[in-house]
């Protein structure tokens, strides 16, 4: 029997990240799968931390509104369509070596807080590793810090 890493909520997210990869014919999927997928719905942990955080990146109660999950969806929206894709769409796709990164560097945050299990707030916060995707999220009115 294999040990448990992480919660159903994480697993169910990576899986998701992996349908979108393949949906948009992208052979593998990458940190910014996982961040549409994190941000897509609007009881997602990506709503709902653009809608405690205001606009100058710090915890609500601050000068600024809530940051707009919808510009965050917009911006990882139109990094997905640049991304080349392929014709017939894969019939699965896999992680690429910076999805696998980032999940390993989520495992050692939860082990870090003492957590048995990887969370979607491991995920969201390991995301700010990736280059591409923080340029994204910071350029939407989200800090690591508010994550």
């Amino acid at each position: 029997m294999t040990e448990r890493t992480m919660t159903d909520a994480t697993a169910n997210a990576i899986q998701e990240a992996l349908n979108l990869a393949r949906d948009n014919g992208h052979p593998t999927a990458e940190p910014l799968h996982l961040a549409a997928t994190l941000f897509q719905k609007d009881d997602s942990i990506g709503a709902r931390v653009c809608a405690r955080t205001d606009s100058s990146g710090t915890p609500s109660g601050g000068s600024g509104g809530p940051v707009d999950v919808n510009v965050v969806r917009r911006n990882l929206n139109r990094l997905l369509l640049k991304k080349p894709s392929q014709t017939p769409a894969p019939l699965e796709s896999s992680p690429s070596s910076s999805l696998s990164q980032l999940l390993r560097t989520a495992t050692a945050a939860a082990k870090a807080n003492g957590d048995a299990l990887v969370a979607l707030d491991h995920l969201l916060a390991a995301l700010y590793d990736d280059r591409t995707v923080r340029a994204e999220l910071e350029g939407g009115g989200l800090t690591k810090k508010s994550a």
